[in-house]
């Protein structure tokens, strides 16, 4: 029996099985025969105990690859293992890109599907927004095609279901002609940003910022179409080592991680020294797909709320000042950016444009006081969490935030009567016994 453990290494279990299916029909028979819970997993870059289990654990990193992709169509069909950073260049080759990106590209498409991973952009939605069909592996092994016209409400449910449903194979999404973007950071007081919000996110096509809570600037990022010259793109295996590179300024971050975590008091003074190392503005221009994601090798425990757009920036001042009173330890900072609505049954952008907070505390550090502290204002705006990022609902709850949470409860009993994808965690999601 082999322990499996999330990104963080904070979650983990010993499955019974473990299986590698290098095509569908594995994917198959292993959701057919396996025992359950059955979970799958990609990169293990969820927070939350998704890919907990003691019955089978599927792993689609064999299972990866571009299956098609049309620059006239503007669509793209993956298989549902491929990681991030290993499809930009073969969407790239085939003159699209997707619309837009985490700043984050470990993660293998199929779950950052599931659980709304998005980027930032008032225009733009998740990734899951952009998926236009997919092939679902249910809990009987039957494959359904899932699309506005096949299996409607499998389609419509299933964008965002976390692994609950079946276990996606083939995602086909909605592209864009490939494109360039010039990336701009600077540093800038938070009060300017609080004046300026609406300014600066309606003026760029992604607008996002960073704040460490006990300094008085934020961190700044845009991101903008360019069709000046760049060099000629990174292929999928450079992408990937760039991202696992391990820089002087994240070995100085680890190292100030780990100082606030044996002298909790100086968190607030790291802070500002981190936030005063970003002066400056800097700027460069790439390929899409090189731009949106920068390395993230300081491992960190995460939780995200989605609370309504207008009540953004008093959200994340209200966190920023109980860190602040509480004298709560960690040096990471808090993360801001926007996202349009869509029609996802259980996404944290059903029917309301939003503004996600996140909220990082380091992998080697409890994560209890600064996440409870943040999770009680995050409710009190009716937030609703990503379902990749640690939080404590249960299904009473849940069903208070979600208006089709009742629709796909009943959808999931449906295709998996017998709770087959159902662990600990998810059953307390669902308010249902897990198999």
């Amino acid at each position: 029996m082999t322990e499996w453990s999330n990104w963080s290494g904070w979650v983990k279990s010993q499955p019974r099985e473990s299986f590698k299916p290098k095509n569908e029909s594995e994917i198959v028979a292993a959701v057919r025969d396996g025992t359950a819970p059955v979970r799958v997993v990609g990169s293990g870059h969820s927070f939350t105990a998704l890919g907990q289990t003691n019955g089978s654990l599927i792993s689609l990193d064999e299972f990866q690859g571009l299956l098609a992709a049309s620059a006239k169509d503007l669509s793209a069909t993956v298989r549902a293992g491929s990681k991030i950073h290993s499809l930009g260049r073969p969407l790239f080759d085939a003159g699209v890109g997707l619309k837009n990106q985490g700043d984050i590209d470990r993660q293998a498409i199929a779950g950052a599907v599931g659980t709304g991973t998005h980027g930032t952009g008032p225009s733009l939605g998740s990734l899951s927004a952009e998926v236009k069909a997919f092939r679902l592996v249910a809990a009987d092994g039957q494959v359904l095609d899932c699309s506005p016209t096949s299996n409607s409400d499998a389609w419509e449910a299933g964008r965002v279901s976390f692994g609950s449903l079946g276990v996606m194979s083939e995602i086909t999404l909605g592209v864009r002609k490939v494109y360039k973007l010039r990336e701009r950071n600077w540093l800038m007081p938070a009060s300017e940003c609080w004046r300026d919000l609406a300014k600066l996110r309606d003026g760029h096509r992604h607008f996002e910022f960073f704040w460490f809570p006990n300094a008085n600037d934020v961190i700044a990022k845009s991101l903008d179409d360019t069709d000046e010259d760049v060099s000629a793109p990174l292929n999928s295996d450079e992408m990937r080592a760039r991202g696992e590179r391990v820089t002087a300024d994240q070995r100085t971050f680890k190292y100030g991680c780990e100082v606030a975590r044996f002298a909790p008091f100086l968190s607030a003074r790291l802070q500002r020294l981190f936030t005063k190392a970003s002066m400056g503005t800097s700027t460069r221009a790439r390929w899409s797909h090189e731009i949106f994601p920068s390395a993230r090798n300081v491992r960190f425990n995460e939780m995200e709320y989605a609370v309504p757009a207008a009540n953004g920036a008093d959200c994340i001042r209200e966190i920023a000042e109980v860190i602040r009173s509480r004298k709560i330890a960690g040096v990471f900072p808090l993360e801001f950016r926007f996202v349009k609505a869509d029609d996802i049954w259980l996404s944290p952008f059903y029917k309301r444009d939003a503004v996600t907070i996140s909220v990082h505390q380091y992998h080697r550090q409890s994560y209890d006081e600064l996440f409870g502290a943040a999770e009680g204002i995050f409710r009190r705006y009716g937030g609703r969490p990503h379902w990749g990022k640690l939080h404590t609902l249960k299904a009473a709850d849940i069903e208070k935030l979600y208006p089709r949470f009742g629709d796909f409860c009943g959808l999931r009993a449906r295709l998996d009567p017998k709770g087959k994808f159902l662990n600990t965690h998810l059953a307390g999601i669902f308010g249902a016994a897990n198999g």
